[in-house]
C-alpha cells in the first residue's frame, strides 16, 4: 500500500471507530510489513507512542526503524518514540500497553513497571488469550484491566477476511480454491466465515465444525459432522486439502491419540494436505503416517496464516480496533456506533 492509501485508510478507520487518544501515552511495538502500522494509527489518534523494536528474521531493528520513521514523516508525525530497549521508564509511562509480538510476554517482571490506572489492549478476541501472551495473574495482582476486541464489529469486521487468508493459504500450498475439494475441519468460531468466502471462490467445501454454528455455515457446503469419529456418508474422499483451524491454538489436535487421530485422516482423506490455519499438530507423528501438511513450519500456538497475508486493510482495522477498546477501558464506555467494541477480560 503506498503511503497516500496508507494514510487515507488510517484516517478513515480512525474516524470510523471514533478513535482518539490524545492525551494518552501507548506502548506498542515498531514491526515490519503491514504490521508498522499500529504506531501509525495511535499517533494519528493523537496518542505520544513509544514504539519498541527488535531485529528479526524479518529484518534488522535498524531496517525496521529507518522504514517508520519515513513513514511517520510522510504521515506528519512528530510524537513518536523508536527504541530497542524496553526499559522500565517506557513501561512506566504508557496509559495503554499493547500485547504486540515485540511486547510479548507481558509478564510480571514487565507489568510490576506499569503505572497504576494503565490498561492491556488484546489485538485479537478475549476467548484467543494465551497466559503465554500476557501474564493473567500478574494483571490480576496489580488490577492491570485486560481488554478484548470485538472483531466482527462493523467498523472493525476482521472476521469477513478470514476466507481470504484461507485462500491464500491454499494457494500457496499449491492447490487451487475454484473447483477443488476440500475439507474445513474447524471448532470454533472461524468456520462459517472461512466456508461462505471459499464456498463464494467456487470451492467444492465439505464440513466437520462444532453443531453450535452450522445454521450458520452456507447452504452450498456439504456437512459431514460434528465430530470425526461419526462422518455421514460422503464423496471427499479424494478431497486435495483439509483446511484446519481449532482452538486453544496452543493445543496438540492432530496426534496419535488426539481430539483429531492421525488415523482419521489416512482412513476418510488420504489424499489431502492438512492446511495449518490454527492449532498445533505433531508434526512428527504425521510425517511417519506419510501425511503432508503445510506450512512446514509455524510456532506453536501461532497461525499458519495472518491477515498481514492479505494486505495492509485487515491489520489497520485490527489493531485500530485494539487501541479502541484501550480507550473504551480508560473511559469505561465499550459502544461505538451502537454496539461494544469488546469487553474487560480482567481487572
Amino acid at each position: 500500500m503506498n503511503d497516500d492509501a496508507l494514510q487515507r485508510n488510517i484516517r478513515q478507520t480512525v474516524a470510523s471507530l471514533g478513535l482518539s487518544l490524545k492525551g494518552r501515552t501507548v506502548l506498542t511495538e515498531a514491526a515490519s510489513g503491514p504490521y508498522c502500522v499500529t504506531p501509525l494509527i495511535a499517533a494519528m489518534a493523537g496518542a505520544r507512542v513509544i514504539a519498541f523494536g527488535k531485529s528479526t528474521r524479518h529484518g534488522s531493528v535498524e531496517e525496521v526503524f529507518a522504514q517508520l520513521e519515513q513513514r511517520l514523516r510522510t504521515c506528519g508525525i512528530g510524537d513518536c518514540v523508536l527504541t530497542d530497549s524496553l526499559t522500565p521508564e517506557a513501561i512506566g509511562a504508557a496509559d495503554i500497553i499493547t500485547n504486540s509480538g515485540h511486547l510479548r510476554p507481558l509478564d510480571a517482571d514487565k507489568l510490576r513497571h506499569a503505572k497504576p490506572g494503565a490498561v492491556i489492549s488484546l489485538m485479537y478476541e478475549a476467548w484467543e488469550l494465551r497466559d503465554s501472551d500476557v501474564d493473567i495473574k500478574a494483571c490480576k495482582n496489580r488490577k492491570i484491566p485486560i481488554g478484548g476486541l470485538n472483531e466482527r464489529h462493523p467498523a472493525v469486521g476482521v472476521f469477513e477476511y478470514l476466507g481470504d487468508m484461507a485462500a491464500v493459504l491454499i494457494e500457496r500450498s499449491g492447490l487451487t480454491v475454484r473447483d477443488e475439494k476440500i475439507l474445513l475441519l474447524c471448532n470454533n468460531e472461524f468456520g462459517p466465515y472461512i466456508a461462505k468466502t471459499l464456498c463464494a471462490k467456487g470451492a467444492r467445501l465439505g464440513v466437520i465444525a462444532t453443531q453450535t454454528h452450522r445454521e450458520r455455515y452456507p447452504a452450498d457446503a456439504v456437512w459431514l459432522s460434528d465430530t470425526p469419529g461419526q462422518l455421514n456418508d460422503h464423496d471427499f474422499r479424494d478431497a486435495s486439502a483439509v483446511v484446519f483451524t481449532a482452538y486453544p491454538f496452543d493445543q496438540v489436535w492432530i496426534s496419535p491419540h488426539g481430539p483429531y487421530p492421525v488415523a482419521f485422516f489416512q482412513e476418510h482423506f488420504p489424499r489431502a494436505v492438512i492446511l495449518r490455519f490454527a492449532g498445533d499438530i505433531d508434526t512428527p507423528a504425521l510425517d511417519a503416517a506419510g501425511i503432508r501438511y503445510f506450512p512446514q513450519d509455524v510456532a506453536p500456538g501461532h497461525m499458519g496464516i495472518l491477515p498481514s497475508d492479505v494486505g495492509y486493510e485487515p491489520v489497520i482495522r485490527l489493531q485500530a480496533g485494539g487501541l479502541r477498546v484501550g480507550q473504551a477501558m480508560l473511559e469505561d464506555s465499550f459502544d461505538v456506533n451502537g454496539q461494544s467494541i469488546g469487553g474487560i477480560i480482567t481487572s
